[in-house]
């Protein structure tokens, strides 16, 4: 009977480890993640050296990209102070609004800084989560759209 209740501990203490419950990791089990692509992203000026390939979220006239590395890096998957740094190719010069929405449950929108006067293709941005969860994210510039979904961790 000891040696039960020592593996018991044990299981419970391992569980508890792990840092989520078995309903958030249900939770994110749902969310239907967007899958990043392995590509080049297009010349530009304000981006020193040949366009090196990377992981990107792309619009299907490939005319919006997001930087998409962070999403692979558990560092950069929490809800975090500092926010997550992404980089966006989108039409030249066009303003870029990011905006983004929590999918499974109530939270404050997106907070997106967007830096001022960028006038080539490439813009750089910060993106604030306030919470953890499931959530979509909506590019706009111009006439293009991009909008894919994440998942953030607490």
């Amino acid at each position: 009977m000891r040696n039960h209740s020592l593996i018991l501990l044990l299981v419970i203490a391992l569980a508890a480890c792990t840092g989520t419950t078995p309903a958030e990791n249900a939770a994110a089990d749902t969310c239907p993640v967007t899958k990043s692509v392995w590509s080049t992203p297009p010349e530009d000026a304000a981006v020193p050296g040949l366009p090196e390939p990377g992981y990107y979220f792309v619009n299907d006239d490939q005319s919006i990209w997001a930087s998409a590395a962070w999403t692979m890096d558990e560092e950069y998957q929490h809800v975090r102070a500092d926010g997550v740094k992404v980089g966006w190719f989108r039409p030249e010069g066009a303003e870029l609004a990011i905006a983004g929405r929590r999918l499974n449950g109530h939270a404050p929108a997106l907070d997106a800084h967007i830096p001022c006067c960028y006038p080539t293709r490439f813009q750089s941005s910060g993106l604030f989560f306030p919470t953890e969860g499931c959530w979509e994210v909506t590019a706009k510039a111009e006439d293009s759209e991009l909008s894919f979904i994440v998942w953030i961790e607490p």
